[in-house]
């Protein structure tokens, strides 16, 4: 306080300060030491970073993804709200690795166009000519799509039925994206960890445009006991992991914790076999959006005879945690 007021004291305005004094004051006005000596201008009022905001995040989150990230959480420590703050920067690394990746695979069917080229050369066979036209084709519209950072190939489909008169493949079933996600989850060195579906996009038409994919399955496989019914209770949301009561956690409690999970399994989803009309259900439910699985539970219920049993639990408001 003395040292302030000697300061601002006018018989004492050639004083020069210690730098230490310099620096114990800015620290307590919370500016650089230099705005005090002039060397830097004032800060302006009012423009102070704003503080973090804890806002609520409104999107649906499938049943499925809900168990993901309890999975997450439990494997490497990392909350869905950390996920969820990362979600960006992850998205465009791999957005940018997928479109990298085919462009490295258009540099391969360059070196293949050119050999069926010279092969047709060689043998003189109009067939060859016809099929390294339709590739060229299929190459410029490739590169315009990468071009575009069209990860999902919408452009390509688009423009492909144009040039094709139908799309060279079935997008319910793949994109260009699904593909550069199957194959890096094919190259981790601990492939059980991640396994991408290659069957529909139950992630995606017309929802989102992802693949099915299973995550940690050890540990699924772990919890349920290897029970089909008990997965399907939390793959569908019926149960969380967090639920699970704390006497059934143990490794030796694996039959009691499994047949807990089944009972709160409803009746609709027990003993479903691949062959069965409704053995999509629960692929259905752990994927689809809240409003298609009510819908899909209309339709199947009166056939399995548990148009009474009590399905809820699908409603989802984006909170994770």
């Amino acid at each position: 306080m003395r040292t302030i007021q000697r300061l601002e004291n006018p018989a004492h305005s050639n004083t020069t300060p210690h730098w230490t004094t310099v620096e114990r004051l800015a620290k307590a006005l919370q500016i650089a030491p230099e705005v005090l000596t002039g060397e830097l201008p004032l800060p302006q009022t009012g423009k102070a970073p704003a503080p973090a905001q804890r806002v609520q995040v409104n999107a649906e989150i499938a049943p499925k993804a809900r168990l993901a990230y309890d999975l997450v959480k439990s494997r490497y420590g990392v909350s869905a709200t950390e996920i969820i703050n990362m979600a960006p920067l992850l998205f465009v690394l791999l957005a940018e690795g997928s479109l990298g990746w085919r462009r490295s695979k258009l540099e391969e069917a360059g070196e293949a166009i050119s050999r069926l080229d010279e092969i047709g050369n060689e043998v003189g066979y109009w067939l060859f000519g016809t099929a390294t036209t339709v590739a060229l084709n299929a190459d410029t519209l490739e590169k315009e799509s990468i071009a575009k950072a069209d990860i999902f190939g919408d452009h390509l489909f688009s423009d492909s039925h144009d040039t094709f008169g139908d799309d060279p493949f079935d997008r319910s079933k793949s994109n260009p994206f699904a593909g550069y996600l199957r194959k890096l989850a094919a190259d981790l060195e601990n492939p059980g960890v991640v396994e991408v579906e290659r069957d529909d996009l139950s992630y995606g038409s017309p929802w989102l445009r992802f693949p099915d994919y299973d995550l940690c399955n050890d540990e699924i496989e772990k919890v349920t006991n290897d029970s089909l019914d008990a997965k399907r209770a939390l793959e569908t949301g019926h149960v969380r992991l967090s639920e699970i009561p704390e006497e059934l956690k143990g490794d030796d409690a694996g039959k009691e914790r499994a047949a807990w999970l089944e009972e709160r399994l409803p009746g609709i989803y027990r003993d479903l076999n691949e062959d069965q009309p409704v053995a999509k259900l629960a692929k259905i439910v752990s994927t689809a959006t809240p409003t298609e699985v009510k819908e899909t539970l209309k339709k199947v219920a009166p056939e399995s005879g548990n148009a009474s049993q009590n399905v809820g639990g699908g409603e989802e408001d984006g909170d994770v945690q």
